[in-house]
């Protein structure tokens, strides 16, 4: 038995549960939790009957599906030195956990290798990483909604701790139950996930703007008002829009100079030379007021 904890979270996926967390059951890691986040199938009820050795979490007070929320929930019941985070839709394969424990190493992530060069979006988010560093960068960051985005947010705050931080893992140990993009967003508001995607990524690059002027803690308050301000903006465009530019506010900041802040930021997508040139999204601030602590 592996000291791992496996959290899977479920809002409507009672009959890929069925297919995958028996699995991870069978494989003997030191725990399995199962957030049961207002599934309506009431997936809870049924891995209790059916699976008594996993820990049932229950969240009942969003309508919606919070997936950083989610994961952070079953994190904080995790008692194993080792947290996998995995999606109700994989199915794990023989061996993984014999790979863990001879390959695992402290103050590392892993993330499944690439086929062919390219990372499968199915199996992304299927991340182990050891419970002292996730608490050490304050796991998922709860202000993002619907799908995509949390994940990178996380690995790079986990990189951030140590530039050498990602490692990989063989990506035949870990198999998707392919679907469609109606069920990933059952209970998002924003059912294009090109949409949701492209406004989770500004989000992340306004935060890692922000940690590169020296600000490395940035209130609830202040992340939620960032991400609504880019989400009320962008949710017009139906997939990443060719040029944009929205201004944005980021108050109530400290950096590493214990100096508060106020920034007025610009978030835009531009060519790179000016008329001609690839595009990119950039973050710079407008205006900043400074006041001493």
């Amino acid at each position: 038995m592996f000291p791992i904890t496996f959290v899977t979270t479920c809002k409507g996926r009672l009959h890929h549960v069925k297919q995958t967390l028996p699995v991870i059951v069978a494989a003997e890691p030191g725990e399995v939790i199962l957030v049961d986040y207002g599934c309506p199938d009431n997936t809870g009820d049924w891995v209790e009957a059916n699976l008594p050795s996993v820990k049932v979490i229950r969240v009942t007070d969003d309508p919606g599906f919070c997936l950083p929320r989610a994961r952070n929930t079953g994190a904080a019941h995790a008692t194993s030195p080792w947290i996998c985070f995995i999606d109700a839709d994989i199915i794990i394969q023989d061996g993984w956990l014999q790979w863990m424990q001879e390959n695992l190493q402290p103050h590392h992530f892993y993330r499944a290798e690439p086929g062919e060069g390219l990372a499968n979006l199915e199996t992304y988010g299927t991340v182990i990483c050891s419970r002292e560093d996730f608490n050490a960068v304050n796991g998922y960051d709860e202000v993002f909604r619907g799908w995509g985005g949390e994940d990178d947010d996380l690995y790079h705050r986990l990189s951030f701790l140590n530039a050498n931080a990602q490692k990989r893992y063989p990506n035949h140990f870990v198999e998707a139950i392919s679907h469609d993009d109606a069920e990933r967003t059952t209970f998002h508001a924003i059912k294009n996930v090109k949409t949701q995607s492209f406004i989770n990524n500004c989000y992340m690059r306004v935060k890692e703007y922000l940690r590169s002027q020296g600000v490395h803690d940035i209130p609830f308050e202040t992340r939620q008002q960032l991400f609504n301000s880019l989400s009320d903006t962008l949710k017009q465009y139906a997939a990443r829009p060719k040029l944009f530019s929205t201004q944005v506010k980021a108050n109530n900041l400290t950096n590493i100079d214990g100096e508060h802040l106020d920034l007025l930021l610009e978030v835009a997508r531009r060519r790179r030379y000016g008329l001609f040139g690839t595009r990119y999204t950039s973050v710079r601030t407008l205006k900043q007021t400074t006041a001493e602590a």
